[in-house]
């Protein structure tokens, strides 16, 4: 009985279905896309970065942009497996976000003797202070339109200053799905910000 569950926990899962299933973010589907492609992943992060922090980091972007790209309808069955398309995604990010990083160092965004003040003055002035007040109101109806459970882990992360570790085991699921969770939250959360933002504003 118990090699018959453990077969069945493990049962391969089709391409295709996996691929639905990340499209319509089953929870199931992200958890075994996690798991199956973690190595694919961390290959192509190994060619490009070396810090242990950062590659972290890296890997959680790919994750995220992958699955961006594949709501896009890029991925093309016909062209080659997910697997080749994950990584020539991830290859590709790898490189925009590397020329990305070489240019900002390459911008000096204050020229030195430009007369920069050496300390900031501690007083908000009246305009910044409306300015938070607008804000945090809308911020706080943006958070009442999310789904419950976006909502909570938001407030477990920047309300109650809760680690990753902490929430992870708090949902009872891995750290890396509750960095998924928090990233796909923060969409939502930015999506809801910029659609009660006038349509200037977000043109602008």
């Amino acid at each position: 009985m118990r090699c018959t569950s453990a077969a069945h926990r493990f049962r391969p899962v089709e391409e295709r279905d996996l691929v639905r299933g990340l499209r319509e973010r089953r929870e199931e589907a992200v958890r075994l896309y996690l798991e199956r492609y973690r190595s694919l992943f961390q290959h192509c992060i190994g060619q490009f970065e070396n810090e242990a922090s950062a590659r972290d980091d890296l890997f959680q972007d790919l994750v995220w942009h992958a699955l961006e790209r594949l709501d896009q309808d890029s991925f093309d069955p016909a062209r080659g497996s997910f697997g080749t398309w994950l990584y020539r995604v991830a290859w590709c990010r790898c490189v925009d976000l590397k020329r990305q990083e070489n240019a900002r160092r390459r911008v000096r965004l204050v020229p030195q003797g430009d007369g920069v003040p050496e300390q900031v003055d501690p007083a908000a002035s009246p305009g910044t202070s409306v300015g938070d007040a607008e804000i945090s109101f809308e911020v706080r109806g943006a958070l009442a339109e999310l789904a419950p459970d976006d909502r909570s882990l938001l407030e477990l992360r920047f309300v109650e200053n809760q680690t990753l570790v902490d929430i992870a085991r708090e949902l009872g699921i891995t750290v890396e799905q509750a960095k998924y969770r928090l990233k796909r939250a923060s969409s939502e959360l930015r999506r809801a910000l910029l659609a009660r933002l006038p349509r200037s504003e977000v043109a602008e």
